[in-house]
C-alpha cells in the first residue's frame, strides 16, 4: 500500500480592474465561472480532451478522464483529468530487486518521459481536489491553464484564473480533541533591539551586526517517548495552543498529532491548516488499461465523502 494526500483548493477566475480602481482583481461568481470553464472544454477539439500550455516556463499538459461528456450536456457535475510534465530520465533507472542489474529507462522517437498526477473540479462550486505528487505539475497549473485558453478568446480575454487552498482556519478544536499530540515546533521571530540575549552573543560581538532585521529562532517541543502524548491533562491543551496563537513573536506553529489512536501520527499548522486527507492506493494491483480511471473514481469517491466539510471551510 501506497499512502497519498488528496489536497482541497479552489479554482477562480477574475478580471482585472482598470487604472482608476487599482488593477485589483474582480472574482466572478461561480455561475460566471462554470460558463467559461465549458467555453474552455468545449473549444478544445481533441478527443479525449487534451492540450498543452505553459506554466512557469514548462509545458505542462492537461487531459480530462471522467465526467467530461456530462459536464457538456448539462452544465454540471464533477470531472477528472490528470496534469502531467517532462522529467529528467536520467536521474532514474530500472534495477532488478535485489542485485545491481539496471538497464536505462528507453523512450522511442517523441515520446517523453513524464510525472503526472490527478484531479476532480466539483463545477458546482469550483472546488478542486488534488492527489499530491511531488514531482507532478502543482495544482496552481490550473489557473496558468484558465489564462492560456482565454487569451485568445475574443469573450474571454480578460478573464484570469488561480488556485487557491482551503485550510482549516484553526486547529485549536481539533487539537484539543485529538487523541496524542507529539513533538510541537515554532519560530520566533524577535525584533533586532531585543534579540541580543536570544542569541548567545556578547554584547561587543552582536553590535559589530549592523543591519540585522530580527533574528529568528526555531523552537523544538520534543516529547519524551514516542508514542507518549506531550500533555498529561486533555484540558490543558486548548489553552497552551491559544497562546502560542497569540503570542505575536511566534510565527508558523506546526504540532505532530493523532486524531485517533489507530490514525498514522500527521504534521498540522496551528493556523491556516491546508485541508488534506490521506488515502491508501494498491498502484501494484491496477492493470495499466484502468489506472487513469481507477484513480480518478478513488479521488471522487473519498471527495463525496467529505463534501460538506470542504464545502462549509470554504464558505
Amino acid at each position: 500500500m501506497t499512502r497519498k494526500k488528496l489536497c482541497f483548493h479552489r479554482l477562480q477566475m477574475y478580471f482585472l480592474g482598470g487604472i482608476s480602481e487599482g488593477n485589483d482583481p474582480n472574482f466572478l461568481d461561480i455561475s460566471e465561472e462554470k460558463e467559461n470553464l465549458y467555453k474552455i472544454l468545449n473549444g478544445i477539439e481533441a478527443i479525449p480532451k487534451f492540450m498543452e500550455f505553459k506554466y512557469k516556463n514548462r509545458t505542462v499538459a492537461i487531459e480530462f478522464i471522467l465526467g467530461i461528456d456530462n459536464f457538456l450536456k448539462n452544465k454540471s457535475g464533477i470531472i477528472c483529468g490528470k496534469l502531467s510534465h517532462s522529467r529528467d530520465k536520467h536521474a532514474y533507472q530500472l534495477r532488478t530487486k535485489g542485485t545491481s542489474d539496471e538497464e536505462e529507462i528507453a523512450t522511442k522517437e517523441n515520446q517523453l518521459f513524464e510525472a503526472r498526477s490527478y484531479f476532480l473540479i466539483d463545477t458546482d462550486s469550483m472546488i478542486i481536489a488534488y492527489l499530491s505528487e511531488r514531482s507532478a505539475p502543482q495544482i496552481e497549473a490550473l489557473g496558468d491553464w484558465i489564462y492560456s485558453t482565454t487569451k485568445s478568446s475574443a469573450s474571454m480575454s480578460t478573464v484570469w484564473g488561480q488556485v487557491t487552498g482551503i485550510a482549516i482556519k484553526n486547529m485549536i478544536n481539533n487539537l484539543k480533541k485529538a487523541d496524542y499530540i507529539g513533538n510541537i515546533e515554532y519560530f520566533m521571530e524577535i525584533p533586532a533591539d531585543l534579540a541580543a540575549e536570544y542569541t548567545q552573543l556578547n554584547e561587543s560581538e552582536y553590535k559589530k551586526l549592523q543591519n540585522q532585521k530580527f533574528i529568528r529562532l526555531r523552537c523544538q517541543l520534543v516529547a519524551d517517548k514516542r508514542g507518549v502524548s506531550s500533555f498529561n491533562d486533555s484540558k490543558e491543551v486548548g489553552g497552551f495552543f491559544e497562546s502560542l496563537k497569540n503570542n505575536s513573536l511566534i510565527k508558523r506553529v506546526k504540532v505532530k498529532m493523532k486524531d485517533k489512536k489507530e490514525d498514522h501520527v500527521k504534521e498540522v499548522q496551528l493556523v491556516n491548516n491546508p485541508l488534506n486527507y490521506s488515502i491508501d492506493f494498491n498502484f501494484d494491483a491496477i492493470g495499466d488499461a484502468e489506472y487513469d480511471e481507477t484513480i480518478s473514481n478513488r479521488i471522487q469517491s473519498e471527495y463525496i465523502l467529505h463534501k460538506k466539510e470542504i464545502n462549509d471551510l470554504y464558505r
